[in-house]
């Protein structure tokens, strides 16, 4: 108990890290071919490792997106610092045990994580395709045709592991000293 404790003082900052994460999982994880409706709900659980510099945390997670917006929950092991997501491309709202925070999500990632991310890329890369209207840089088919990679803002995003039905199990985002991993247990 002393050990998580000091370990969660050490890491006060981790909710942020994981609106990032959560952010991230909105612009990385969903389906390839074929491409779901705008209007599709999309609802996925799995788990996620995040490696940030030589910091490695395994999470579970459970995302909900819509048209309007998503939803989502990390964890750790038994339940252990749940944080809740929740928002759209206009406000994004951060609720854990440091406290609640909400607005603009560039905003609320700048200011809980010391960087930017293009949460507007993010809500079609979970979706497993690249946004409309930026550059795609390295795209790459498997032998099915389906999408595997492309990178986009500076991200590298990787599918693999593909269902029945030509939807990705895997995917790995990467940035520089960030490093994402999110294995897809369940879909609906």
């Amino acid at each position: 108990m002393l050990r998580a404790t000091a370990i969660a003082q050490r890491n006060r900052n981790f909710p942020s890290f994981l609106a990032m994460v959560a952010i991230l999982g909105l612009g990385a994880c969903q389906s390839l071919p074929p491409v779901p409706e705008s209007g599709a709900e999309l609802s996925l659980q799995g788990k996620l490792k995040i490696t940030l510099a030589q910091d490695v945390r395994p999470l579970n997670f459970r995302w909900t997106q819509t048209e309007s917006g998503f939803e989502a929950y990390f964890w750790g092991t038994m339940g252990a610092g749940t944080t809740h997501l929740f928002g759209n491309q206009e406000q994004l709202t951060l609720e854990s045990r440091d406290g609640i925070y909400s607005g603009p999500p560039e905003e609320i990632v700048a200011q809980h994580l010391g960087w930017s991310l293009p949460v507007e890329l993010l809500l079609t890369w979970v979706r497993g395709v690249p946004s409309a209207g930026m550059e795609v840089e390295q795209r790459e088919f498997d032998e099915d045709g389906r999408l595997e990679s492309f990178q986009q803002a500076g991200w590298l995003l990787r599918f693999d592991d593909f269902d029945e039905h030509g939807r990705y199990t895997r995917l790995s985002a990467k940035r520089k000293d960030v490093s994402v991993l999110l294995v897809v247990k369940q879909r609906s």
